[in-house]
Parts: structure tokens; sequence; C-alpha cells
């Protein structure tokens, strides 16, 4: 696996791990999904834009700033729809910032767990 494959499958899996109500280890599942978009050609800021953006809106849905209500989201596939229906000419720097810093949730569960990079 090249280092830039290695450096966006673990960008993606650790962003992904962070956010609330997710598992604290990824699957194998997980893995392929990321490295689907990665296959694909889906920038990198656009996959990180996609989960924090799904974040904010169910953080905003629920009521809650930590995600303690919510259901768990158990794969990485949870946010493909939302990476489908985003429009690339549509996304705003400032908002993409906005975003970025809206979803600055502390998972202290999770902290200090490293996904390890399974080979496939």
């Amino acid at each position: 696996m090249n280092a830039d494959r290695r450096r966006y499958l673990r960008t993606v899996i650790d962003l992904y791990l962070e956010q609330p109500q997710t598992p604290a280890t990824a699957r194998r599942a997980d893995w392929a999904i990321a490295a689907g978009f990665y296959q694909q050609g889906t920038p990198l800021d656009l996959v990180l834009h996609t989960i924090r953006l799904t974040t904010l809106r169910r953080l905003r849905r629920s009521g809650d700033s930590d995600g303690s209500t919510l259901e768990p989201i158990h794969s990485l596939a949870y946010y493909r729809s939302v990476l489908a229906a985003l429009p690339l000419d549509a996304l705003d720097p400032g908002y993409i910032a906005y975003v970025a810093h809206a979803c600055l949730v502390p998972r202290p569960e999770k902290r200090g767990l490293a996904a390890k990079t399974p080979r496939f």
C-alpha cells in the first residue's frame, strides 16, 4: 500500500471513529469503504467535510451537544448517501471551515485508541 493511500485511509477512519456514537474501532468493511473512496478519486477534503457535515446535522437534530441520545452509527457506509448528494461546486470554503469548527466534539472515551490498518 503506498503512503498516500495509507494516509488517506487513516485520515478518513480516524475522523469517522472520532464522531459521536461510532464504534471504538473500525471494521474491515469500513476500511474497504474508505479504500473505495480513494480508488474512485474522491477528494479527501470532500470525504472529511461529509463526515463533519453529517455529524453536525445529527447533533443539531438531536438537540444534544455530545450525541448521547443518538442511535449508534455502525459503519462508514452511513456517510455515503450524503457524500453522493453534496454538490462539489457549491462548497464554500467559509462554510466548510464553519462545519469543521462546529463539529469539534470531545470523545474522551475513544481518545488514545488507534485504529489498525488491515491488509487487504
